[in-house]
């Protein structure tokens, strides 16, 4: 059955996907009314540099309003820019949609591009992966993903996203759909650096301080090399817990031997 409604879980969706999002302030309180039954996904492409490729421009159009449900980077992270109605797609058509009036039944991904700069591995991944997260969530299929070109081209004019074939797009969400992140494939070395990085630009990389509270908390460790807390005996959290369980007589704690 598919979704009637705002897509108030798309934060969640896309998470659960393991893409990283930010979340534009206001985002749960934006839009251009209430959605009917959402048919599917609309992609698209900024076009122009700054102030066309910020997500705020996108959230907050100083004409349109909300432009776009989502936004993407060029380096993969998704910002939620509103959950209501985004006036995106404009006149139009499509099989499936009815005539100019795909704003009220599709969500909007605009994606940080030129559209001839062509599309940077974690740009293109973060964007099948996502529109299949949506999908898949919405109970449709890879052919409810078009370009907003396939929709407003002879209408508009429209050629976004430019320098993406469309049948591909759609070939690697079909791919992904039924590749559901629980309990399926581990993530790929590309994903993983992907997280890292923007994990990275948040709290800086991941040093020996780290590694050591982990090994402290653990007890995980060289013989030797973390000999402990000071101010728990030299031992670490986790062998200290393990002194006072046993010492409390709490059934399987173990305090190691010294």
């Amino acid at each position: 059955m598919a979704w009637t409604g705002d897509p108030v879980w798309l934060a969640d969706v896309l998470r659960g996907e393991g893409l990283p999002v930010v979340e534009y302030p206001g985002w749960k309180d934006r839009g251009h009314g209430d959605f009917g039954t959402i048919w599917g996904v609309i992609a698209h492409h900024t076009g122009n540099n700054p102030p066309g490729n910020n997500p705020g421009y996108i959230a907050a159009h100083p004409s349109l309003g909300l432009c776009s449900q989502l936004h993407l980077s060029r380096e993969g992270v998704f910002t939620m820019c509103g959950v209501g109605v985004a006036w995106h797609a404009g006149t139009g058509s499509y099989p499936g949609l009815p005539a100019n009036d795909a704003n009220t039944r599709t969500i909007g991904i605009e994606a940080e591009n030129n559209g001839t700069e062509g599309w940077g591995p974690r740009q293109y991944d973060a964007y099948v992966r996502g529109v299949a997260a949506i999908l898949r969530k919405l109970g449709h299929d890879s052919s409810h993903a078009i370009g907003h070109k396939e929709w407003a081209g002879a209408a508009q004019g429209k050629w976004d996203p430019g320098g993406m074939d469309m049948n591909r797009f759609r070939a690697d969400i079909a791919a992904r759909i039924t590749n559901t992140p629980a309990g399926g494939a581990p993530m790929s070395a590309a994903e993983v650096e992907q997280v890292q990085d923007f994990v990275a630009g948040f709290c800086g990389p991941i040093g020996a301080d780290t590694k050591a509270v982990r090994q402290q908390l653990t007890g995980g460790r060289d013989e030797g090399q973390f000999p402990g807390w000071p101010q728990l005996g030299g031992r670490t959290v986790v062998d200290a817990l393990a002194l006072i369980g046993e010492k409390l007589g709490i059934d399987g704690f173990t305090a190691p031997k010294r």
